[in-house]
């Protein structure tokens, strides 16, 4: 009578190990963003006449920087 080999406690505890890093690799690729999806929506800005426009991000560069209404009032021009 032939006895089968029975796997050792190490090669199950193995297999569980790959199969678990497996599935944690497939749930973090899954929630990854993707490039192709990555749409840069227009900013909606107001110019210095007073109207109302709407510019890329890749276009504004620089430190943004938050005008006080004082600051908004005297910048904007008024139509006469």
């Amino acid at each position: 009578m032939k006895i089968s080999p029975v796997p050792e406690p190490k090669d199950r505890r193995r297999i569980i190990y790959w199969v678990a890093g497996a599935l944690s690799a497939v749930m973090f690729w899954r929630y990854l963003p993707k490039k192709s999806e990555e749409k840069e929506e227009p900013v909606k800005m107001l110019t210095e006449d007073g109207r109302l426009v709407e510019v890329d991000l890749k276009h504004l560069k620089g430190e943004r920087k938050k005008l006080k209404p004082d600051e908004f009032h005297s910048w904007v021009k008024r139509k006469k």
